[in-house]
């Protein structure tokens, strides 16, 4: 089994600075990346990490499960085993930037499985040895929750093309940049 450890002393903790630009990239995420690419993880999670980059913060890319949680239903997202065989990747990444992850995939819920969720949202993550990576309560008080991906799974992302991760980025960059002048 495959044990994933975090000591809060290698995790750096975000700045009000640097947590201030994660969240004007939450806000305005949809407003430049066109929204048919909302449920593409591996190439937001990439877009995420050129912004947050150009700014200085240090990023990985992150694979988990996304589950969605309520009282009546609970839908996972990623690394599943799969009945049918199929062209698509079959995990999920997250943004990681320092103690948060970025998730501006989490369309996947709604546009699959009909579950009403933010289009990007911004998660602190658990500083403690746990195979839950981070959660987020939404309105409905139901839950986003990450996880690590379960052992023997291929969690390498599939890769993107530079060229559309540098122009949504750049362009997000520059929006940002302009909004806190």
């Amino acid at each position: 089994m495959l044990i994933h450890s975090i000591s809060i002393f290698l995790v750096h903790i975000l700045t009000d600075a640097e947590n201030k630009i994660v969240d004007k990239l939450r806000l305005a995420y949809y407003e430049i990346v066109p929204a048919e690419l909302r449920t593409f993880c591996s190439l937001t999670s990439r877009i995420s990490s050129h912004v947050l980059r150009k700014f200085g913060i240090a990023t990985e890319l992150m694979p988990c499960q996304l589950w969605y949680t309520n009282q009546t239903q609970n839908y996972v997202v990623g690394f599943l085993e799969q009945q049918e065989p199929s062209t698509e990747w079959n995990g999920h990444v997250v943004c990681r930037a320092g103690n948060v992850i970025i998730d501006a995939a989490t369309q996947n819920l709604e546009v699959k499985l009909g579950v009403s969720v933010p289009w990007v949202v911004v998660a602190r993550r658990f500083l403690v040895t746990t195979q839950l990576i981070s959660r987020a309560r939404l309105d409905n008080h139901a839950m986003l929750e990450w996880f690590y991906p379960p052992a023997q799974m291929n969690t390498d992302p599939p890769t993107e093309p530079a060229a559309l991760v540098e122009q949504y980025g750049n362009l997000l960059y520059e929006h940002i940049t302009l909004s806190t002048q």
